[in-house]
């Protein structure tokens, strides 16, 4: 390992974790030296993998190493916020796969432990370094969309069907992060409503609807029991309109020159002062849909050298703990709202 390499440990090899063994590999500046889990078969998978690097049973053994300045952690979310804590409290930095913690308070306090540490947290949103999400990002900022109005997604699938958590805390964080980092802003109300058909108090399917500060509105839909694998976002403009598709294996962005036209004198006359239905109609806009090339890269990769980046320099990641805790107090809410018959849950700040 070269003094200029953060050298890493992987703590869980289950789902997840072999693609970020894989990207943190791959990464510059990382150099990955241990992987732990603590089930046998799991082990085995990772030393078949990677004989190179050394598998551990637990947390505890890697924090005892000397080659280990930064710890990725990709275990269940419910223990998120105490391996992070352990992890930061030892003088490391800490990667948290998503979401940073499963209540604000524990999401609060790793926030605090990092801070108190002097160290990096970092949460696992991978699309926040998806080029397509960057594309919509400077569309949106450079006013190429106009005055974004709404924003909803559509992030389905048949399975994986998860039994310690639901599916908003499993495709939720996702969206929210994107939503959170494309408008700027973090919606100040939601109202949801959940359905568990598989499960009693464990929700497949979750429709939410999130209202932000500045007049935005947007809205989620989340299930792993659909017939079909979606991940779309679409973001509605007054002068254009932005489809994202990541499912697409080569159109990733779709852009519409469309919209609606305000009829003269409408922002200032009422109904009545128009001389007929037609001449008060509005107008509506068809045109061009442009598929812009956008040249993409492992959004994997690009966040385990975001990582390394930010141990190396101390600078705050674009998915910060900071960022982690906002998108945990929209997860949050939306469970509130899911759990009162949808009745309207303010948003913490």
């Amino acid at each position: 390992m070269s003094e200029s390499e953060i050298g890493v440990a992987l703590v869980g090899f289950g789902y997840w974790g072999p693609n970020l063994a894989r990207n943190a590999l791959a990464a510059d500046g990382l150099m990955l030296t241990a992987i732990a889990d603590g089930n046998s078969e799991h082990r085995a998978a990772a030393a078949k993998l990677y004989p190179g690097v050394d598998v551990v049973e637990d947390l505890g053994t890697v924090l005892g190493r000397d080659d280990v300045d930064a710890v990725i952690l990709a275990t269940p979310a419910a223990t998120h916020a105490d391996l992070a804590q352990a992890v930061l409290d030892s003088g490391r930095h800490v990667f948290v796969e998503k979401p940073l913690a499963t209540t604000v308070a524990d999401a609060e306090a790793v926030v605090c432990a990092a801070e108190s540490a002097g160290r990096v947290a970092m949460v696992g949103h991978t699309f926040l370094y998806s080029p397509p999400v960057h594309w919509l990002k400077r569309a949106i900022e450079g006013g190429e969309l106009g005055k974004v109005q709404y924003l909803y997604s559509q992030r389905l699938n048949l399975g994986r069907i998860r039994s310690d958590c639901n599916a908003v805390w499993n495709f939720g964080p996702h969206d929210i992060a994107i939503l959170v980092y494309l408008l700027g802003e973090t919606p100040v109300e939601v109202s949801a409503t959940g359905y568990s058909f598989l499960q009693p108090g464990i929700e497949d399917v979750c429709f939410a609807s999130l209202r932000f500060a500045s007049g935005v509105a947007a809205s989620l839909h989340m299930s792993w029991i659909d017939p079909r694998k979606t991940r779309l976002m679409t973001v509605v403009g007054d002068r254009k309109m932005a489809v994202y598709d990541d499912v697409s294996q080569d159109q990733k962005i779709w852009l519409y020159d469309a919209g609606a036209t305000r009829p003269q004198g409408a922002e200032d006359l009422g109904l009545g002062s128009f001389a007929s239905m037609g001449e008060f109609q509005w107008k509506t806009r068809a045109g061009d849909v442009l598929l812009p090339k956008i040249d993409m890269r492992e959004p994997l990769l690009n966040e385990m050298e975001a990582f390394a980046n930010a141990c190396a320099t101390g600078h705050p990641a674009l998915t910060n703990a900071a960022h982690g805790l906002e998108v945990v107090r929209v997860l949050c809410a939306i469970d509130e709202s899911m759990h009162h018959g949808g009745a309207a849950a303010r948003v913490a700040s």
